[in-house]
């Protein structure tokens, strides 16, 4: 029955938006929760990496006994963790059903045959997945879960090499020093040479005036490291005047660097996290997302829609418009990604991965000094462009000038047009003639409430159109239309032949009053 489909749809749903909850934690390098999670999986490795090494030195059987028994549980639950770690990965590289189901629907043959290649090609995905090198590194590194493997202790060392898997942490990091090399450099170095300086200076009038404590000039290089990055152990010390006029100088001029160091790590550590916030960052490996080109009223009414609906927890997002965050007329939920940029440009485009884009919607953006021909001329550029980078996608463009969208239907190979306004004024214009049409539309086309659009393979096998009204009636849904070849059927006689891959839609049963 219908609603049992339904009850299965929304299950469906559930675990959809939890297996990407998964892959934005484990995979999605571009998501805070991401970078968390890399922060505790490298404390994880770290430590477990620790506890091999004091357990496999000579100096092991000394350690306490209850530190001994810690660190070997320790260690069987880093192993165990990892184990389920690569389970999981392997789990959310791919939907493995949506693939073998859609082998099936290319495939109208039914037979053994067809069903193992289907398997084969559903689990394609994520053979390839196993064979990258850190997924082979991730295999090796939980290798020692079998028990005689253990003994072979390179297999327990080899989770140092997961530190690669985590490297986005350190990405940042190294980015932030790499934009401000030449200050870091400049800092280091004198730091360098202040320290040694000072460090020379003061072991020759300390070791003349007969301190013990200085009796090399390596543990003078040491008294200098400390003291300066420290307030000194107090294991060394000065006892000549122009020692420890050398001293105070170094602490000084040390202190002062020390703080430019660390302001300029902190600003360039900060500007590149708004950078990321605000929409600088590269997007070029995300796959099956929608991207919306451009902001108006419409796109702000299709982000709007789709974060009731929770289709930005479903699949990934993007917004790329010239406007800043600061000035969009909403607030973006976290799981949509923004891109600053102009939309007309290759490069903006590629960096938000158009080529493996699965929808695109193109929206008339206004900008200073541009008439409606000049946003049409934008919009039809970037139509053009985007189905030069990705032939496959599906494109929904809106234009400002009825005009021109013959030209973009027949030249874009856009999948719908719509006219700024057109639509608008039509349902006033029915308002006028037929009161209450609003309203009707209104209900219609509510995300929860309105017309559901359903494959008829989650509905059951059906010949014709008459058995789906039959059947789906009982549960309180009136289909209305047929999709065939992304062509809709209004309102079909009984008797027309319902195919596999149709879509139908349906009106909801209305509550009662």
């Amino acid at each position: 029955m219908l609603k049992l489909k339904r009850k299965r749809l929304n299950h469906k749903t559930f675990v959809k938006r939890f297996k990407l909850f998964l892959y934005n934690l484990l995979e999605n390098d571009r998501n805070s929760l991401n970078h968390i999670y890399s922060i505790f999986a490298i404390f994880l490795v770290l430590t477990s990496s620790i506890t091999v090494f004091l357990l496999i030195s000579p100096k092991s059987e000394r350690l306490p006994h209850d530190l001994h028994t810690f660190l070997i549980d320790f260690d069987e639950f880093a192993l165990f963790f990892f184990l389920f770690e690569y389970i999981l990965r392997w789990w959310v590289v791919s939907d493995f059903t949506e693939d073998f189901k859609d082998y099936l629907t290319e495939h109208k043959q039914r037979n053994l045959k067809v069903y193992f290649d289907a398997f084969l090609y559903a689990l394609k995905p994520k053979l390839k997945w196993m064979i990258k090198p850190y997924s082979i590194i991730d295999l090796l590194a939980i290798l020692p879960i079998i028990r005689p493997l253990r003994m072979l202790r390179i297999f327990q060392l080899i989770r140092l090499l997961k530190l690669l898997r985590y490297s986005s942490v350190f990405r940042n990091f190294f980015f932030a020093f790499k934009e401000n090399s030449f200050v870091f450099t400049f800092t280091f170095s004198s730091l360098f040479v202040n320290i040694i300086f000072f460090s020379f200076l003061t072991y020759i009038y300390e070791h003349n005036a007969g301190n013990e404590n200085f009796d090399s000039i390596w543990g003078a290089i040491y008294w200098g490291i400390i003291t300066s990055f420290t307030v000194g152990y107090g294991d060394i010390v000065p006892i000549s005047d122009v020692g420890k006029i050398a001293a105070s100088l170094m602490v000084i001029i040390n202190v002062i660097l020390v703080s430019v160091l660390t302001a300029g790590f902190s600003v360039s550590f900060i500007n590149k996290l708004l950078e990321l916030k605000e929409g600088e960052i590269v997007m070029r490996d995300l796959k099956d997302h929608i991207v919306i080109c451009g902001y108006n009223e419409t796109s702000e009414e299709i982000l709007e829609k789709i974060m009731e609906s929770d289709i930005d927890k479903e699949k990934p997002v993007v917004l790329l418009t010239n406007y800043d965050k600061k000035d969009l007329g909403i607030d973006l939920s976290k799981y949509i990604l923004y891109k600053k940029g102009d939309f007309i440009l290759e490069k903006n485009l590629l960096d938000v991965g158009i080529e493996n884009a699965s929808d695109v919607i193109i929206v008339g953006e206004k900008l200073p000094n541009l008439s409606e021909r000049d946003i049409d001329a934008r919009t039809a550029l970037a139509g053009m462009l985007i189905r030069t980078l990705n032939p496959t996608v599906k494109l929904y463009i809106e234009v400002l000038l009825d005009e021109d969208a013959e030209i973009f239907k027949k030249r874009v190979g856009a999948r719908e047009v719509l006219i700024h306004g057109q639509i608008v004024g039509k349902i006033m214009f029915s308002s006028l003639l037929n009161p209450g049409a609003t309203s009707l539309i209104e209900t219609l086309l509510d995300v929860e409430t309105g017309i559901q659009k359903v494959k008829v393979r989650e509905l059951g096998s059906y010949k014709t159109f008459g058995e789906i009204i039959k059947i789906v009636r009982k549960d309180g849904y009136l289909p209305i239309a047929v999709e065939r070849s992304k062509k809709i059927i209004l309102n079909p006689e009984d008797d027309f032949e319902i195919q596999e891959n149709d879509a139908i839609f349906l009106i909801p049963k209305g509550e009662s009053q």
